[in-house]
């Protein structure tokens, strides 16, 4: 088992925090995905602040800090019908394999199951092996081809599922049946 460093904190990103998060996102896609993503489409930087911005007004970030530095984040958007979509789950390539990103995982489960939420949706890049291998070791499992999640954002990627990108979910009330038909 991983241990996490004893003096980590997960604590709730403010728009104060978006350069940190911002750094730790294009840092650790540039790190990870350059490799991956065809040079004609690969973007540096990843994100633009002002993408970033709009995304803190519909989404929770959390940040992970060791001693009161930055190294992680996750990002969680609650939808409709008690499903909500985890994306941007990034650490620091240096403080990557200590457990970091299963516990901000495991803090926006324990934050969704709070809010009412029954299932989580997330999706990574189909040539992401060491992504799709974390996540299904934390209980994830790719979605079911014919999924249909009634909310075009989710079934807008569920449709790459296989093909450009690998879609997982994860159910957070076991006495609940599937969200999706």
């Amino acid at each position: 088992m991983r241990k996490v460093h004893s003096r980590g904190t997960i604590r709730s990103a403010t728009l104060e925090d978006l350069k940190d998060v911002l750094d730790i996102l294009n840092i650790t896609n540039k790190a990870f995905y350059r490799a991956i993503v065809p040079p004609e489409t690969f973007r540096e930087p990843y994100l633009a602040v002002e993408e970033l911005a709009g995304e803190f007004k519909r989404k929770d970030f959390y940040l992970y800090e060791l001693e009161g530095k930055p190294i992680g984040v996750a990002a969680f958007e609650a939808r409709d019908r008690g499903v909500a979509v985890v994306d941007r789950v990034y650490v620091l390539p240096d403080f990557q394999r200590r457990g970091i990103g299963a516990a901000l995982l495991t803090h926006i489960e324990r934050q969704a199951v709070k809010r009412g939420v029954r299932e989580i949706v997330l999706w990574t890049d189909s040539e992401a092996a060491w992504a799709i291998c974390f996540y299904k070791r934390l209980g994830y499992s790719e979605i079911d081809q014919a999924a249909v999640y009634k909310d075009a954002y989710i079934d807008e990627r569920a449709k790459l599922h296989g093909t450009q990108l690998v879609v997982l979910w994860k159910r957070l009330a076991s006495d609940e049946t599937p969200v999706f038909s």
